[in-house]
């Protein structure tokens, strides 16, 4: 089944693509950012590794919180910002969204 068969206009999924794409980006661009925030070494090759390893975690961060805000209903700034701000601080987010899984199965199984 064709997905724009069942909208008015072909326009609603450009405009999600476009999000989704700003998500990504502004979420890679904070990984870029929390890299330069925590290099250490001069070693080329090794940073670009580290850096394009960093960008990837971020754009994934950036887009679960984006999903998050989305559902939140929040405005596509606030959803961009959290998108941002999930870039920059991908590892410790990650940490606690881990947790909070972590929890949320494991109560969940105890129950019959």
């Amino acid at each position: 089944m064709n997905a724009i068969a069942h909208m008015e206009s072909s326009k609603v999924i450009l405009l999600e693509l476009e999000v989704l794409v700003m998500v990504l980006v502004i979420g890679g661009w904070g990984g870029f950012v929390s890299y330069l925030m925590k290099r250490k070494n001069n070693d080329v090759h090794r940073n670009i590794m580290e850096c394009l390893t960093q960008i990837v975690i971020s754009c994934f961060t950036g887009f679960i919180l984006s999903a998050i805000a989305i559902d939140r209903q929040m405005t596509l700034n606030m959803t961009i910002m959290v998108a941002g701000l999930g870039g920059v601080f991908a590892t410790p987010i990650l940490r606690i969204l881990g947790v909070k899984v972590k929890n949320f199965l494991s109560t969940n199984a105890k129950l019959p």
